[in-house]
């Protein structure tokens, strides 16, 4: 995956190039990439690209939690348009499809995260709301929130830190459901998932407001950090109800699993949602980055489905080995595989989110034979 580079380096860096006055918005590239991007037909299949993984479960409580996340969203998102949009991005859904053998106690704690750090993203990676063009302000906000976030997982002391957000009481409640059920081993690297999170949040919007189209291995390393993913796993302790020995959730093998598991969701997603993304004129995705460096739209789609089956292979060859390493432990290695297949859930439960979910928009192209043809 590489190595971060300084955040106070790679700012000085971003910056460099502005002069005095300059609006940052005004050298953004990516309005042009998208009118460029605007019209043009990719062609996805993933039909087959999971036959042997567990895919298509769907928790039985699904109106009951859209029913329950219409509520979180009301509660704490005030902007009525922001509020609709999320609405129609339907949560419940993708946390139906991710843990859809979890209790209703565990299935809404889950849901808590996954609401309060989706808005939480959103508010800077989209246009729509004025942190996303400011960068100082959207430092201070991100400071406060881990702050917000340390406290609520009962690793710091003192009082409450203020509330950044609306939509961080969310991660109060969810805090204490976790807490209740995990001690501090488990609560800190769940913060530790956060903050690396959070530094690559500050890394993406440092990208984006410099006005660069990245690399791909710049734009790879810093968005393997801000999919989520290494923190959303650490939920299926909760929603699978067991408690993985730290030998295993280190090691290096479960390591690979979660990288390869993010890999897989970042081709998914980023294909899935680029239409979205140009909607907003912000394209920093790995299908245009891909595209600038000369090659056409067919080619980068086939390449980035050929790499995610290698990373597929990878997932299941790491998850062969940790079933060897437990096999001496029945529980263990029960517990250790049921995972695993939530790890598997993760990646199948994106692609199917991502084509059913209104928030992307891409499912009125799917032609009868599950293919893809999504106009952008």
């Amino acid at each position: 995956m590489g190595t971060v580079l300084s955040p106070l380096g790679y700012f000085a860096s971003s910056f460099d190039h502005l002069t005095p006055g300059t609006s940052i918005v005004e050298m953004d590239p990516n309005a042009a990439l998208a009118q460029q991007l605007k019209g043009k037909v990719i062609h996805v299949d993933m039909t087959s690209s999971f036959d042997y993984w567990p895919s298509g479960a769907r928790h039985p409580q699904y109106e009951r939690l859209v029913r329950a996340t219409d509520d979180m969203l009301e509660r704490t998102v005030p902007d009525t348009f922001r509020c609709q949009k999320f609405k129609k991005s339907d949560f419940a859904l993708f946390a139906c499809l991710w843990w859809p053998d979890a209790s209703w106690d565990d299935l809404y704690s889950a849901t808590l995260f996954t609401v309060c750090l989706f808005v939480w993203d959103d508010t800077i990676d989209t246009n729509e709301h004025y942190l996303a063009t400011d960068f100082e302000e959207a430092s201070v906000w991100r400071r406060r929130s881990l702050a917000y976030f340390k406290y609520h997982l009962r690793l710091s002391d003192g009082c409450e830190p203020t509330c950044p957000d609306d939509v961080c009481i969310l991660f109060k409640e969810f805090g204490e459901r976790f807490c209740s059920k995990f001690g501090p081993v488990q609560r800190r690297r769940m913060f530790n998932k956060i903050e690396d999170f959070v530094e690559h949040n500050t890394l993406e919007q440092a990208e984006r407001l410099a006005g660069r189209i990245p690399t791909y291995e710049g734009y790879m390393t810093i968005r393997f950090g801000v999919t989520g993913v290494r923190m959303f796993a650490l939920l299926l302790e909760m929603t699978n109800q067991t408690k993985l020995p730290s030998w295993v959730m280190d090691s290096r093998e479960m390591e690979i699993v979660i990288h390869e598991c993010n890999f897989i969701i970042i081709v998914v997603n980023d294909i899935l949602s680029l239409k979205k993304e140009i909607a907003t004129n912000c394209v920093v995705n790995v299908v245009p980055v891909l595209y600038m460096t000369g090659q056409s739209l067919d080619q980068v789609i086939s390449n980035l489905v050929d790499e995610m089956h290698a990373s597929r292979d990878r997932l299941d060859a790491m998850a062969a080995k940790l079933d060897l390493m437990t096999r001496a432990q029945p529980q263990l290695n029960k517990d250790v595989m049921r995972f695993i297949d939530g790890v598997r859930m993760m990646d199948t439960g994106t692609l199917i989110y991502s084509i059913e979910s209104p928030r992307y928009g891409v499912r009125k192209y799917q032609q009868p034979d599950g293919k893809l043809n999504i106009v952008l």
